[in-house]
């Protein structure tokens, strides 16, 4: 009996996505693909300022939390496209718009963990004769036991 000749799988990535791009004809998974790229394109800094909200022909629609960031992603405007195309791999993003307005996932964002301080320790004062001299020192330890660490 003949040995027949193996082929090497080929990744599912392969196939899934020519399905999807057949079924998808009205680019709804492009904006998913964005979504979901976006924090990677523009970085933290950006990414915790905006979010995507639309994607209508070709066009991004952004949401800013602030018109001077509005301003300045004008400016990234050409640099973000040309990574846009480079990692979405085609030409679902070939114009971006900056709205301003509250971004709507605030909320989702990990809170910070309260951390317990240490008590603090009283300052023994050296005896001081003058109660006038005593009163300030008392009042200089006090308001910085109150100061923020």
């Amino acid at each position: 009996m003949a040995a027949r000749k193996r082929r090497a799988p080929e990744p599912i990535a392969n196939t899934l996505g020519s399905l999807i791009d057949r079924l998808d004809t009205e680019g709804h998974f492009a904006i998913v693909r964005l979504v979901r790229a976006w924090p990677e394109i523009v970085g933290e800094a950006i990414a915790r300022r905006t979010e995507v909200v639309e994607l209508k022909f070709n066009t991004a629609v952004v949401r800013v939390s602030g018109a001077m960031w509005i301003q300045e992603l004008n400016l990234l405007r050409p640099e973000i496209i040309a990574r846009l195309g480079a990692r979405l791999g085609n030409d679902a993003v070939r114009e971006l718009r900056f709205v301003q307005g509250r971004l709507s996932r605030r909320s989702t964002r990990p809170r910070l963990r309260t951390v317990a301080r240490a008590p603090r320790r009283a300052i023994e004062l050296p005896e001081l004769k003058d109660p006038e001299l005593r009163r300030a020192f008392e009042s200089l330890v006090e308001a910085w036991g109150r100061a923020p660490r």
